[in-house]
């Protein structure tokens, strides 16, 4: 009789266990899909620099470095198309986890689900190249 005594414990425990471990599961992807993920979707992501190349601006021109939102490209900044993304939205990119980015740029071949991102450098820019990249806008911070 305590033989099957301790083998109903153990089964107990058992679906315990597997009941706590699936729920941490549920818990843990919930988190990652429905909280984390709420805000992020995949970008075609491009680079630019503040150069003629990249801005058709000379260093000259009143308006070199300075974005649609009228501050000055620095890293940080990126270019969006206002209609998918508002002026100002704060976002992190995928690839870049010490950043926070500011849309503050617009540009007239980023148009739906494309960004681009400032670098201090047309090399740099160059660099980068063309990538599919994931972006969340950041609710909060």
């Amino acid at each position: 009789m305590s033989n099957s005594k301790n083998g109903m414990v153990g089964l107990l425990y058992a679906r315990k266990v597997v009941s706590a471990f699936f729920v941490g599961i549920l818990l843990l992807l919930s988190s990652i899909f429905f909280f984390n993920n709420v805000n992020a979707e995949v970008f075609k992501a491009t680079a630019y620099c503040s150069c003629n190349k990249c801005c058709d601006k000379d260093p000259s021109d009143k308006w070199y470095g300075i974005t649609a939102t009228g501050k000055r490209a620095r890293w940080g900044t990126v270019a969006v198309d206002k209609k998918v993304i508002k002026l100002g939205s704060k976002l992190r990119i995928k690839g870049f986890p010490n950043t926070i980015f500011r849309a503050e740029d617009v540009g007239g071949a980023i148009k739906g689900n494309r960004i681009d991102v400032w670098f201090p450098s047309h090399r740099e820019a160059l660099k980068f190249g063309v990538k599919r990249i994931v972006v969340q806008r950041v609710i909060n911070g």
